[in-house]
């Protein structure tokens, strides 16, 4: 299995969930790590969109390519399961604490969520607590390189 990730360039390599752990996210509060990712590239870029301007992305971003080796089950939040205002932003309180409690059970390696940006593709959160974390490898990094209409187009 693939997934994608977009980070800063000084963060490529760090696959410790820090960056969550410090602010939190939509998945986790702040304390608990955890590794934000997409089932392609192009849902990554959007989902980075979504926070980053496309001007600092173009210059210091780059998409990273994991591999998670092996048969790995993942756990799953369906959209049917959440709250019916989980995709506001900023995100409901009670989606970082169903993530908080999946992330500290440590059950599995990864939980697939739907995207906020498009509901029928998906995230997949990577628990860096697991055991089975050491399967996560990095594949490939390739720099950022959106198109300048992604900034025109954005203003």
């Amino acid at each position: 299995m693939y997934l994608y990730r977009v980070v800063r360039h000084k963060y490529l390599y760090d696959l410790s969930g820090n960056g969550s752990k410090l602010f939190g996210g939509r998945w986790n509060s702040p304390g608990i790590p955890a590794l934000y990712t997409s089932a392609s590239k192009s849902l990554a870029v959007l989902e980075s969109l979504t926070n980053t301007p496309p001007a600092i992305l173009q210059n210091d971003f780059s998409i990273l390519i994991l591999e998670i080796t092996g048969k790995i089950l993942a756990d799953e939040f369906q959209e049917k399961d959440l709250p019916k205002n989980w995709k506001v932003y900023p995100a409901p309180v009670n989606l970082a604490k169903m993530g908080d409690k999946w992330l500290l059970a440590r059950r599995r390696l990864l939980l697939k969520v739907p995207s906020v940006v498009i509901p029928s593709e998906y995230n997949f959160i990577i628990n860096p607590l697991h055991k089975d974390r050491k399967r996560v490898k990095i594949i490939a990094a390739e720099r950022l390189e959106l198109d300048t209409r992604v900034a025109d187009n954005m203003k």
